[in-house]
């Protein structure tokens, strides 16, 4: 696999470290020569910075593009301090260049209305597709909320007494963040038999998507805003025409604007070029359920309060044949929680056959349950508990 380099050969004559097709300095010094020529070439736009951006390639002496005037200039040194300072493979540039890696396109558009918390599901739908996301009203019950919260909290709380939290948000690590909930009470089982998962999983992933992480994140008073991102982001080359994925976002608090509420780009998922003054709050009352479109740009926005914490629950599925962040297969592998599963918590976690892929030892028949026995898998029919 490129960049790991071959482990220890057990077989005489198969020995290839002798062999190489490409000289590595080469290569360097020719990606990062076309990738100099792609920027001169590209010159005449670049005033539209208008800044002055320190460029590194790799351990490569640093260059400097000035685009404050009206034509844009490569500089071999400036003692100005840079605007922005950009360390970056010249690969990346090339594949940039070539439509490989995802510039932002398309113009921006000042869009009249942004979606609103709504128990139309239909309307949800039609959100989705124009802004990239949509609040679902009330999925689930102040009863709910409460004991949704109640099981997050008491989470998060035993993992920071047992020095175990995971954390972000700047240096002092005020967000924490809650991974792999199936293995973290009944609750969140439970959850898993929400009809809102059928109402929007299917209509946007197909019959088989999978659930890719199952987490909680709880944003407190003097955090970082989080890096802008996509959760489509693991999809390379990008593709912008189809998403991969859905996230649901669970609501266990009024989520405002100053509590840290999401930050969303309207329009990112469909390629539209966006300013940080372009982003909007995800605000809505607790039990509300955000649901966003793996494509478009968004962030965890900044807590402002002086007190207290926003909880919420983050569900997010990706379609059969992509690649699970979490590897459930061993995340469940020695839980208590694998006789609790149902069939449905199964097939979402990927421990089913769909098509040609999740077999095992070469059995794919459309249809069969991944089981444990014995410390092997072996499959099953649906409704054959033998």
């Amino acid at each position: 696999m490129a960049g790991v380099p071959p482990g220890k050969t057990y077989t005489p004559g198969l020995d290839f470290s002798g062999v190489t097709y490409t000289c590595p300095a080469k290569k360097a010094q020719s990606e990062a020569d076309r990738a100099h020529e792609i920027i001169k070439e590209k010159l005449p736009l670049l005033h539209q910075i208008n800044a002055l951006l320190a460029v590194t390639f790799g351990d490569r002496p640093t260059f400097f593009i000035d685009g404050r005037g009206d034509e844009a200039k490569i500089l071999e040194s400036c003692d100005d301090e840079p605007d922005c300072r950009l360390n970056i493979k010249p690969e990346y540039i090339i594949q940039f260049y070539e439509n490989k890696l995802e510039p932002r396109y398309g113009p921006a558009s000042a869009f009249s209305r942004l979606p609103e918390p709504t128990e139309d599901v239909e309307q949800v739908k039609r959100d989705i597709e124009e802004f990239g996301y949509g609040l679902a009203k009330n999925v689930l019950s102040p009863e709910q909320v409460a004991i949704m919260r109640k099981a997050v909290v008491e989470q998060a709380a035993g993992e920071r007494k047992a020095g175990i939290a995971q954390v972000d948000g700047g240096p002092d690590g005020p967000n924490q963040r809650l991974w792999t909930l199936i293995n973290k009470g009944d609750d969140f089982l439970d959850l898993l038999n929400h009809p809102i998962i059928d109402e929007f999983i299917p209509w946007a992933l197909g019959e088989h998507a999978i659930i890719t992480t199952y987490t909680a994140n709880i944003a407190r008073p003097g955090n970082v805003p989080m890096q802008l991102h996509t959760d489509q982001v693991a999809v390379q080359p990008p593709i912008r025409d189809i998403a991969f994925g859905m996230n649901i976002l669970f609501y266990l608090e009024d989520v405002t604007e100053k509590n840290g509420a999401t930050r969303v780009y309207p329009g990112s998922h469909l390629g539209q070029i966006f300013t940080v003054e372009g982003s909007a709050p995800a605000e809505a009352p607790a039990g509300t359920a955000l649901i966003v479109d793996s494509r478009i740009w968004h962030a965890t926005g900044p807590n402002r309060e002086e007190a207290g914490e926003r909880p919420l629950i983050l569900l997010f599925f990706m379609r059969s044949f992509i690649r699970q962040q979490e590897n459930n297969f061993l995340s469940l592998r020695r839980s208590d929680v694998w006789p609790k599963l149902s069939d449905r918590h199964k097939r979402m976690l990927g421990f089913y056959t769909t098509g040609a892929l999740g077999g095992v030892d070469g059995e794919v028949r459309e249809g069969l349950f991944v089981e444990w026995k014995d410390g092997v898998g072996e499959m099953r029919a649906p409704n054959d508990r033998s």
